[in-house]
């Protein structure tokens, strides 16, 4: 069974001893760049770690790629936060002041005076900025002097893959994505919808490529590399914690079981490597601690997994409002094309859609109303009916519909939605119709989403 079936099966004791006497190490994109959101002393235990394993660290050109390509946007990202806490505390004081403005206490009480609390503040405020300063100009930013890359450079100057022979290599690699990804086979199907919208390429070297390929060209890369070298020992250590990497399952809560068979069983199948494991950054730390008696702290392990996290639910974060945008237009969209055959993009952009009947033309526009409240709401509906007017008067739509959905009925707010449309639009003219509905799941691995119309009116017929 074990022989015929290596994906399912973790790793003994033993095994990871091998792993770490005599693996290479191979690092992905994520941890090169995390670097740069720790903290020196939890940076500097990290960097130490991997140059105690000099001779057996590697990374693909892709790695070495990407990380040039997205370190000074996380280096800006980082240096922003000066200002933004600047801010912050501007404006706490600000509004302070101004709240005690409010309350006239010098008219108004004999004995509260809020002057020296202010002043206090002020002059905290003021020895605050000052070692702010002082940190902004020892802190790496996208023109100063960069010891991190340069300890990168060092570490990885002999230990990084070959680039791409020619554009047809990555041509193939993203050809094969285009199948994988339509079957959910790992890694880098979760990246699918990245800038699905807008262009996803860039060029480097004479060579393009598309983003949301880089996981499975970093996983080509460097089963190409265990492949050439005979390498029976292997170690990935990433931070990227979708489900395309690791093998999840839900038990009262989201369980991590391993590595994804599928990764496994390829990675069998392409090489001769005996032993293969995926670690995340505060793992790989942890181990480290007991294999190479690394002495990192666990102050430090904690700022990693705690790093890792806030990135993680800020992926998350987009990950859902971004998907939740593409369901509900995709959900809409197959609604309409079964009541409209000829249904097509607006290049115009508004409205989303546009069909045409009798040589006249219908427009569609759709939009998500959730997490909003209802007073926001009405304000979006009467933004669009104000476009919908516009088109109208112009002659350029025979009728327009605005089609509002969301995920969850909530029908108090379908219904102050419709109370306000009365209260708010008066005498509407032209052919607007007005559609609230829900977007219901069927089958999320499948991509199975409907739209249901709950309320479907013409507004000079309802008002």
């Amino acid at each position: 069974m074990k022989e015929q079936f290596k994906g399912f099966y973790n790793l003994e004791e033993k095994e990871f001893e091998e792993l770490w006497n005599n693996g290479i190490f191979i690092f992905d994109t994520n941890v090169l760049l995390n670097l740069y959101r720790y903290q020196y002393d939890t940076r500097d235990a990290l960097l130490k770690v991997m140059e105690k394993l000099t001779h057996r660290v590697w990374i693909p050109y892709h790695v070495g790629l990407e990380f040039q390509r997205n370190r000074p946007i996380v280096i800006a990202e980082q240096y922003k936060k000066f200002s933004e806490v600047k801010n912050i505390i501007d404006k706490s004081i600000f509004t302070m002041k101004k709240e005690f403005d409010n309350l006239q206490l010098k008219t108004r009480h004999s004995y509260i005076n809020p002057d020296k609390l202010i002043e206090s503040f002020e002059n905290i405020k003021i020895s605050f900025f000052n070692d702010l300063e002082k940190l902004a100009k020892t802190s790496i930013n996208t023109t100063s002097r960069d010891e991190i890359r340069e300890r990168i450079d060092t570490l990885f100057k002999k230990n990084i893959g070959l680039p791409p022979k020619n554009q047809e290599e990555i041509d193939k690699i993203m050809n094969d994505g285009e199948l994988r990804y339509k079957k959910n086979i790992p890694p880098g199907f979760k990246d699918i919808s990245k800038d699905e919208k807008a262009s996803d390429e860039f060029t480097y070297s004479n060579i393009t490529y598309k983003s949301k390929y880089g996981d499975l060209i970093i996983w080509k890369q460097i089963i190409e590399y265990v492949k050439a070298n005979s390498y029976k020992n292997i170690v990935f250590v990433t931070d990227d914690s979708k489900a395309d990497w690791l093998w999840k399952i839900e038990s009262n809560g989201s369980k991590v079981l391993g590595v994804r068979p599928e990764l496994k069983d390829e990675f069998h199948r392409e090489t001769n490597v005996k032993n293969f494991h995926i670690y995340n950054t505060k793992s790989f730390l942890s181990y480290a601690n007991d294999n190479l008696n690394a002495k990192v702290t666990k102050e430090a392990i904690q700022e990693v997994s705690d790093i890792s996290n806030v990135l993680k639910n800020t992926y998350k974060s987009h990950y859902r409002s971004k998907m939740s945008s593409e369901i509900g237009e995709r959900a809409v969209y197959r609604w309409l094309s079964y009541r409209f055959p000829n249904l097509e993009y607006n290049n115009q952009s508004y409205p989303d859609f546009l069909t045409h009947i009798d040589n006249k033309k219908y427009g569609f526009e759709i939009k998500s109303i959730d997490n909003i409240d209802s007073f926001n709401v009405i304000n979006i509906i009467i933004s669009h009916v104000n476009k919908a007017y516009q088109l109208l008067s112009e002659k350029k739509f025979h009728e327009i519909s605005i089609i509002f959905y969301m995920f969850k009925l909530d029908t108090e707010v379908i219904n102050e939605i419709i109370y306000n449309i009365k209260e708010t639009l008066s005498d509407p003219e032209g052919n607007i119709n007005i559609i609230i509905g829900t977007i219901e799941i069927l089958d999320e691995d499948k991509e199975v989403y409907i739209f249901n119309s709950v309320v479907s009116f013409k507004l000079s017929q309802f008002i």
